[in-house]
């Protein structure tokens, strides 16, 4: 039982750290977006990651239709993609990124406290 329950919290631990970077990325994000011009803020969040595409340089392709494609065909889960993650850009980019920071850090808290796990 040592080895699984270590290699459970080693997951859970790396779930955790993930969800955890993530969510700081997405508030550093929110960050870049509202400084410069807060005017977009307001816009839909799908429209932003458009625009400000950062990885168009390196795929020649808008990252926005590669994540849809994942979801869609890679995945074989098209309902991730719509209504799910369609609402979400759908929504002003400020809220949107606050919304998926804080759950995002919220979550990754959850899988470090369990990857602690209750030392006796």
């Amino acid at each position: 039982m040592g080895i699984i329950s270590g290699l459970l919290r080693l997951i859970s631990g790396l779930i955790g750290l993930f969800f955890s970077l993530f969510g700081i990325m997405m508030l550093v994000f929110e960050v870049m977006v509202w400084v410069p011009d807060s005017a977009r803020a307001n816009q839909v969040l799908g429209q932003v990651w458009f625009q400000h595409d950062p990885f168009f340089s390196i795929f020649q392709s808008h990252s926005i239709q590669l994540a849809q494609v994942i979801a869609e065909r890679k995945l074989q889960w098209p309902a991730l993609w719509n209504p799910g993650v369609t609402t979400i850009l759908n929504w002003p980019s400020c809220m949107a990124l606050l919304v998926l920071g804080i759950s995002s850090l919220i979550i990754g808290g959850i899988f470090l406290v369990l990857a602690k796990g209750r030392r006796r």
